[in-house]
């Protein structure tokens, strides 16, 4: 049985049937239920900070703080992005038994990323992109839910569909991109020296693979701006054309990628420096271009200030443009750096928090009345990740440096306690934020839904 909906362009026009839905849940409640876990993890990281908290643990708090960070990152920022990708790789091209399998291996693949933290194994490795705890079980994890995540990937590219191109496109761009991010760990794990031991050099390992992924979450970003965009407007910022261009142009400007392998030692700087100028080179324009598109219906309206589907585009590009910004001024030694990152990341999920209940969730018939609470979450997670991030930039332009607490921040002066200050406040809003998203996306997923 299938159900006709009044879809947005780029969805099945005849809608999902149940057990495509079903897929779709699953993919969905891994992305959200990600976000909890990445959620209780920075609680209990916070409960290790704590003076007299820490006892609570039943680990050492000493060891456990860095392999919960690495562990909070990995959901928050990798499993999350990866089942969205996923989720939206299986509603664009429903195939339930692809998609079906590719989820239970990436929730296994999930679970074995949680294990070494729960259990206090593995050593942390705080590398750039993808964080990892030095432990079989979790390389074990992030293979199995690359390979889950790559099967309703395949489907699509393997099988296009016919209609719509918003959605169907920039997520074939976005599935393209991943499949080459995992052919450069492919090719830096063969490249490795020989002999070398279990996360010896994972630094050179994720480095370029975790750039393509970049190249993938920004063309997720893109894609669900330009449905959003539809849904708040009733026409797409770009025509079919332009966005196809722009499509064209991400994927092109991220194929370099697996050919550096062949040309650099994967231990030289040389390759370093090649990904880091493909990145700067490749990724500026395509944003820029739908980012302007964008502000260009903004201006024209219609504005519903109550509708998800503009309050999640607003927020997004505003917060996404205000990294951009802020990017132009970070050096990598102080929290510019981090600024610029977290109000990239913030703009992302801010865009995908308004596909879910502008889109998603009335796909899969859940969608429901959006009250004063869905509307809320979108101003607080937007505007404390705003004070966060520009908290962090005040802090690191007066001399504050990254990756470090305490007494070691050297708080000594009013421009450095104002950023930090701003930093604490905007984060408990966003967090706030964060949990109120992550309630009702799973409260209507877990409700009782159509068969």
């Amino acid at each position: 049985m299938k159900d006709t909906l009044d879809l947005p362009p780029g969805l099945p026009p005849i809608g999902l049937d149940a057990e495509a839905r079903r897929a779709l849940t699953g993919w969905l409640l891994l992305a959200v239920g990600s976000l909890a876990v990445a959620g209780a993890l920075a609680l209990l990281l916070a409960l290790s900070r704590t003076p007299g908290a820490q006892d609570w643990l039943p680990w050492p708090w000493e060891t456990f703080f860095r392999k919960a960070l690495v562990t909070h990152v990995v959901f928050a920022f990798i499993v999350w992005y990866l089942a969205m990708l996923g989720g939206l790789a299986a509603v664009a091209r429903p195939g339930a038994p692809t998609s079906l399998v590719g989820l239970a291996l990436a929730t296994g693949g999930a679970i074995a990323l949680l294990v070494p933290v729960l259990t206090n194994q593995g050593e942390a490795s705080l590398n750039n992109y993808v964080p990892v705890l030095i432990h079989p079980l979790f390389y074990a994890g992030l293979g199995l839910l690359a390979v889950g995540v790559a099967l309703p990937v395949l489907h699509l590219l393997l099988r296009p569909p016919v209609w719509g191109y918003s959605l169907a496109v920039g997520v074939g761009s976005a599935g393209v991109l991943y499949l080459l991010a995992l052919i450069c760990f492919g090719l830096a794990w063969l490249s490795l020296p020989p002999g070398s031991g279990l996360g010896s050099h994972d630094e050179q390992l994720f480095w370029g693979g975790g750039h393509l992924l970049q190249f993938a979450y920004t063309a997720l970003t893109l894609t669900t701006w330009q449905v959003l965009a539809e849904q708040a407007f009733g026409r797409p910022p770009l025509a079919p054309k332009a966005w196809q261009l722009v499509c064209v142009l991400i994927v092109l400007a991220g194929l370099p990628g697996p050919v550096l392998y062949a040309v650099h030692d994967i231990r030289g700087e040389e390759l370093r420096q090649a990904f880091t100028r493909l990145y700067w080179i490749g990724l500026p324009l395509p944003p820029i271009v739908c980012g302007l598109a964008v502000l260009r219906d903004i201006w024209r309206g219609p504005r519903d200030w109550r509708s998800p589907a503009f309050l999640g585009l607003v927020l997004s590009l505003v917060l996404f443009g205000l990294g951009g910004i802020l990017g132009l001024f970070a050096d990598g030694a102080d929290t510019r750096t981090p600024a610029h990152y977290h109000a990239e990341i913030g703009g992302v999920n801010l865009a995908f928090m308004g596909l879910f209940f502008a889109v998603l969730l009335p796909v899969l018939l859940r969608g429901g009345e959006n009250s004063w609470p869905v509307r809320l979450q979108f101003w607080l997670y937007g505007g404390g990740q705003a004070l966060f991030a520009i908290g962090m930039f005040v802090a690191g332009g007066a001399g504050v440096g990254r990756k470090i607490a305490g007494t070691a921040q050297g708080l000594d002066s009013l421009a450095k306690v104002t950023g930090m200050a701003l930093t604490g406040g905007g984060g408990v809003i966003a967090v706030l934020g964060g949990v109120l998203f992550v309630w009702l996306a799973l409260r209507r997923l877990a409700a009782p839904g159509p068969r």
